[in-house]
């Protein structure tokens, strides 16, 4: 079977699965913790479109991505998703796992802090290590998570240590529908150095809106919004954000349905 009809199949079994009490997840590319330990699982199926992407976007044109968050005991979680992106005829796959430990997590999540580290496998063939903090606070109405990951690619091309930046603010407007902001920033250095290794920096800006369906565990997010060129450098590489110069500014749309266990 072709990889491009497994991830709609996988999603269309998880209807035959018991209800739980549902899990929001109210950003697209800031990870927040689950949020019921006694549903600790959250299965996902995201589906985009976009140009001039980069990570963590995924590659230009259509992708698709199945993944899941889950809870391991009170103080680990673990991250995994595998992507399918189809540009002009070609299909790409890529695989990224992560194991979380909870530094600092209240029973009513007001603060959460979260540090682990990881691999990804890229759409290009790269492998690139990974390392992330998470911080958020909950407050009665408000959500307000921000996320730091360094990667280190496994290639001569790349640059040495890369950082992306990740913020995400929600708002709790009803018991089912949450709206947000998200902002997502990457080679940022590129703002302070010419010969950044791949392209300049990059941002996105955009909405999420997150609604829960009454009843079920599902949820569905959609979000999307311009990416900017915000700086320019004359070396590029293979990596999926590489920008060469000249290119202009992008765009991502994004949907994610989530289901918890």
């Amino acid at each position: 079977m072709r990889p491009i009809n497994i991830l709609p199949k996988l999603l269309t079994l998880t209807l035959f699965l018991p209800a739980a009490q549902a899990q929001d997840r109210p950003f697209l590319f800031t990870l927040t913790p689950p949020e019921s330990r006694e549903r600790p699982v959250f299965v996902h199926y995201d589906a985009a479109y976009g140009q001039e992407t980069f990570e963590p976007f995924g590659g230009d044109n259509i992708e698709q991505n199945l993944g899941l968050h889950a809870n391991i005991g009170q103080f680990l979680t673990f991250i995994a998703h595998v992507g399918l992106a189809l540009d002009n005829g070609s299909t790409h796959t890529s695989q990224h796992g992560e194991l979380l430990t909870h530094v600092m997590r209240s029973e009513d999540h007001v603060i959460d802090l979260s540090a682990g580290a990881g691999l990804r496998h890229e759409y290009s063939g790269t492998n690139v290590l990974l390392g992330r903090v998470v911080l958020g606070r909950r407050f009665t109405s408000w959500q307000l998570y921000g996320n730091l990951l360094l990667e280190k690619p496994l290639s001569s091309d790349r640059d040495n240590i890369d950082l992306i930046t990740t913020l995400g603010l929600s708002y709790h407007m009803s018991g089912t529908i949450r709206l947000g902001i998200e902002a997502v920033g990457q080679d940022l250095e590129g703002f302070w150095d010419e010969n950044e290794a791949e392209g300049g920096a990059t941002l996105f800006v955009g909405p999420a809106v997150c609604a829960a369906f009454p009843g079920t565990s599902w949820t569905l997010t959609l979000g999307g919004g311009p990416i900017f060129r915000a700086s320019q450098s004359p070396r590029t590489s293979e990596a999926v954000r590489s920008l060469p110069p000249g290119k202009q500014n992008g765009f991502v749309v994004r949907s994610v349905i989530g289901f918890a266990l």
